[in-house]
């Protein structure tokens, strides 16, 4: 019982959320790309995840990884890659609501992962560091290859560039990653990963 009302309540905030979202956010995705610049309006990253039907990780976004994620483009002249879980993820989610920062952390790389580089810089088995020191995400299958997605311990990436402004780059997956992939991998040694 408690489950369904803190479900109601995330909900309940979820869908007030979007009542605030600027104009901004119903402009086509080519209209709010920016061109690289050291600020990021995470405004308009929230409008855009939620324009693309990503409303829980938008409000995420905006509640819990903005102060993250600003800090790490003042103390650090990099690109970010996260990789955001669909809306179903976080209501079939294990995790509390809103997910904990260090599941969060998991789902961000301190550099450019796309289709092109993913295929060119990794193979099967490769370890993807994370913001989560000492967690990274696993490559189980590479764009182009007979899956037809490819995949970071066993999560599809569904929906390549929601959104890339050259400092922060957004891809969708199904579901949230496990921060325990990496040491089950390791146990499970028919899964026939090269790197372990």
């Amino acid at each position: 019982m408690a489950s369904k009302f803190a479900i109601s309540c995330f909900l309940l905030l979820l869908a007030s959320s979007t009542l605030f979202i600027t104009i901004q956010g119903a402009q086509p995705y080519q209209q709010i790309h920016q061109p690289k610049s050291s600020a990021i309006n995470l405004g308009w990253v929230s409008a855009v995840l939620s324009h693309k039907r990503y409303h829980a990780m938008a409000l995420t976004l905006e509640t819990v990884l903005e102060p993250l994620i600003r800090t790490q483009f003042i103390n650090h002249s990099t690109t970010l890659t996260l990789f955001c879980p669909q809306d179903q993820a976080f209501f079939n989610s294990r995790y509390p609501q809103p997910p904990p920062l260090t599941l969060l952390k998991y789902h961000i790389v301190p550099f450019k992962i796309d289709p092109h580089t993913m295929e060119a810089s990794f193979h099967h088995g490769s370890k993807v560091e994370t913001l989560l020191p000492g967690h990274p995400l696993v490559v189980t299958s590479l764009p182009g290859t007979d899956a037809s997605y490819p995949s970071l311990n066993q999560v599809k990436v569904t929906d390549w560039v929601l959104f890339n402004n050259g400092r922060l780059i957004i891809h969708g997956v199904e579901n949230f990653f496990d921060p325990e992939y990496d040491v089950i991998a390791k146990e499970v040694p028919s899964r026939g990963f090269s790197d372990f």
